[in-house]
């Protein structure tokens, strides 16, 4: 609404004050007619029902009573001003309203003529206040979202330039690099600077561009990721693969060195890997070190990673002998063969073998081996027999029906516990305690027990005396 100097306006403020405030609210939302004393003498309005309501009631009463505190000092200025005839200003004041808020309006000021009465013509500023409102949520949501680019951005750029890989980013309309991680700047020898904006075919020989240029552009066509090996500073290989961010066409290229390649295993060890044996190495406390695969497949063991470490016994028992004591024997024998004992799998089975220990040679990390087979069924049930024992079962059909059946049993018996406490008796070293304690037995038993089959001599008995 354009504003006027007062002298212009004097043929229309002369009217009837209650008139100017009409004409005047039918080009504004609210005219207010305040007297000299500063009451509300007339109020005409085109606001909604609601507001209206409340503003109708507003005559009679103070005008600063019916705006905010921090409203009445610009209220009083205007007011002033309009009365002693200066040009009229725009203010922006609230009026607080009884269910909560505020009713805002720009409001202008003139004074009728031959009186101190003045009209104040306002314009509503809530479409304004809620436009702005919505500007100022706006503005904060761009912030908001530009705050977590930046940190994205920020996320982004620490990982690719920690990762592992070697990574170029290329721009595929022009084929220039676009971003390219310190990795990528070490293995082609490059300041990583010196990477961006650059043609990513110059980075390499004059004899490897033509690969490297065809590789981008069949990427580019196909679609399809794609593999080469190219010299930089040493053998390297390029895999690309595009891919679109937004507008953009780009390629990410990863760049790894060529590894030479190893030596085949020996013949030696392919064959000890995949003998049908199952084969241990262990260390000078029996941690196990090394197993093949058929030792895999006995223990139910998915990786030999999962058996490095361990101690034997969690896998293997043998016959009543502790750890120790075998690989003292292994020690001091430097070779044991055909020995009885069990693989206990980790499902819950057992594997019944016959096994072989001895020393690692010399020039080799100190420790022990071991070879296994899995006994078969039918050795599993009977074993393998001692000719002791063959000769003696022999002779029991022979005598049956010349000799009582306890006879015959007491004899067998005393066979089988003979060559019992011999086995213990080899196994230890001759250690009657060690040997005693595998069989079962109290050292002053097996001493008998010894005593009365002629297992001991002459100076054991003095010994023993």
């Amino acid at each position: 609404m354009a504003l006027y100097p007062h002298n212009r306006l004097s043929p229309l403020l002369r009217m009837d004050p209650v008139a100017v405030a009409s004409l005047i609210s039918a080009v504004a939302d609210l005219a207010v007619v305040v007297g000299e004393d500063g009451i509300v003498s007339d109020i005409s309005h085109n606001l909604d029902s609601v507001s209206g309501n409340e503003v109708v009631q507003w005559r009679g009463r103070p005008i600063e009573d019916l705006v905010t505190a921090s409203s009445r000092t610009r209220l009083r200025k205007l007011i002033n001003s309009a009365r002693q005839g200066r040009e009229a200003e725009r203010v922006d004041i609230s009026h607080p309203l009884e269910g909560g808020g505020d009713l805002p309006f720009r409001y202008s000021a003139l004074r009728i003529d031959g009186t101190n009465q003045v009209v104040l013509i306002g314009r509503d500023l809530r479409l304004v206040v809620e436009l702005q409102s919505r500007l100022l949520a706006h503005a904060r949501s761009i912030e908001q979202h530009a705050r977590s680019l930046r940190q994205a951005e920020a996320h982004y750029r620490l990982l690719f330039e920690t990762v592992s890989e070697a990574i170029i980013v290329i721009d595929a309309d022009n084929g220039k690099v676009r971003e390219a991680n310190t990795q990528a700047a070490m293995l082609l020898g490059l300041p990583g600077k010196a990477l961006s904006g650059r043609k990513f075919t110059a980075l390499f020989r004059s004899r490897q561009r033509p690969d490297v240029e065809a590789m981008l552009q069949a990427v580019g066509e196909a679609g399809e990721p794609l593999t080469v090996e190219v010299e930089a500073e040493g053998r390297v290989s390029l895999s690309a693969e595009a891919f679109r961010a937004g507008d953009l066409q780009l390629v990410m290229v990863q760049i790894a060195p060529v590894k030479e390649a190893t030596a085949p295993e020996s013949d030696l060890v392919a064959l000890v890997r995949n003998a049908p044996e199952a084969v241990i190495l262990a260390n000078e406390d029996g941690k196990i070190v090394w197993v093949n695969e058929t030792f895999l497949t006995l223990a139910g063991v998915p990786f030999a990673a999962n058996a490095a470490g361990h101690h034997l016994d969690e896998f293997l028992s043998w016959s009543g002998l502790t750890q120790d004591v075998l690989l003292q024997n292994v020690r001091r024998h430097g070779r044991l063969q055909n020995l009885s004992g069990v693989i206990g799998g980790r499902d819950g089975e057992a594997v019944a073998v016959r096994f072989s220990a001895l020393t690692l040679p010399e020039g080799t990390t100190p420790g022990y081996g071991f070879v296994m087979r899995p006994l078969t069924p039918g050795e599993t049930q009977t074993g393998v027999e001692s000719s002791d024992l063959v000769r003696a079962v022999e002779n029991l059909v022979e005598m049956i029906g010349y000799t009582p059946m306890k006879d015959l049993v007491r004899d067998t018996t005393d066979v089988i516990e003979k060559m019992c406490i011999e086995a213990a008796l080899n196994l230890t070293g001759n250690n009657r305690t060690v040997a005693a304690r595998v069989l079962g037995l109290s050292r002053q038993t097996l001493y008998l027990k010894m005593n009365r089959f002629g297992l001991v001599g002459p100076d054991d008995e003095a010994g023993e005396d």
